[in-house]
């Protein structure tokens, strides 16, 4: 029976509350997922509730802005986290500052190259998540300036783009250490899609090794990101480093285009999951 543990729900910049969305994963055939919210773990104890009443083993989870360089961050999955856990907790305040920072600063940006941002539109969407929870983005959509995410990035924000700017959240290390102390198992998060200097990150000699010495225990090998070849390539690296394996849809709803349970995930790769949890619980 397939699995996702990579959902996310209005709490970060998925369109749905927590009950609409464990229904449609019973729905669609699931038998155990994870919310990992981006730098945010206020959905969890309300969907953990749900997921017992709809029979679904339910794995408490987060994915944690890592800034890698100036211009590239991670995104590490944190599984199994207690999210009352003090360390763990700083590094998302420490992040969730970063993000209204970076807001404030895409602002400015675009009022350089004069766009000027209508605040009342703003004000509005940053208590309206069903969209998504951009409030930025969704501004620039009412105000006619892009359609969808791809043009918001293709036309402004990507790099080298005219609004382009930079986000420094906790190091890799810093919130690997903060997972751990939390519980949780570390799982770098589509690990296909970080490049640096035109080269995938994760193909280049040394990188996996790095992220072992972090503390990493696991690579999302399975996701949608990846190519067959690429997939291979993770699945390969994780039987090579005794890596855990995961994946998931890094399912939004409605936003960013992505399906329910695709790719499949088997089950087979959730009880190695569960039992790392297990001793990283017994171990904080």
């Amino acid at each position: 029976m397939p699995i996702d543990l990579h959902l996310h729900t209005q709490a970060s910049d998925g369109t749905l509350t927590p009950k609409p969305l464990l229904t449609a994963a019973k729905k669609a055939g699931l038998t155990a997922v994870s919310i990992t919210d981006h730098d945010v773990t206020t959905s969890l104890a309300e969907a953990r509730r749900i997921a017992a009443d709809l029979g679904l083993t339910f794995i408490p989870g987060v994915e944690v802005s890592a800034s890698y360089s100036p211009d590239l961050s991670l995104h590490i999955l944190g599984y199994g986290i207690d999210p009352q856990n003090p360390e763990l907790c700083k590094i998302l305040h420490q992040n969730q500052k970063a993000w209204e920072q970076s807001e404030e600063d895409s602002i400015a940006a675009l009022e350089k190259i004069n766009i000027k941002i209508d605040r009342e539109q703003y004000n509005y969407w940053l208590t309206h998540p069903e969209k998504g929870g951009w409030p930025l983005l969704n501004t620039l959509i009412a105000m006619g300036l892009v359609r969808d995410i791809n043009e918001y990035f293709g036309k402004y924000f990507g790099q080298g783009q005219p609004a382009y700017i930079t986000i420094t959240f906790a190091s890799p290390p810093a919130v690997i250490s903060a997972i751990k102390a939390a519980g949780g198992v570390p799982v770098l998060a589509h690990p296909g899609v970080y490049q640096e200097e035109s080269t995938n990150l994760i193909t280049k000699p040394g990188f996996i090794q790095t992220l072992i010495d972090w503390g990493i225990e696991g690579l999302e090998a399975i996701a949608s990101y990846h190519s067959p070849e690429e997939t291979a390539f993770l699945l390969s690296c994780c039987q090579r480093y005794n890596l855990l394996v995961t994946g998931g849809s890094d399912y939004h709803g409605d936003f960013a285009g992505r399906k329910l349970g695709t790719p499949e995930v088997d089950e087979r790769y959730l009880k190695p999951l569960l039992s790392a949890i297990d001793r990283a619980n017994r171990h904080k």
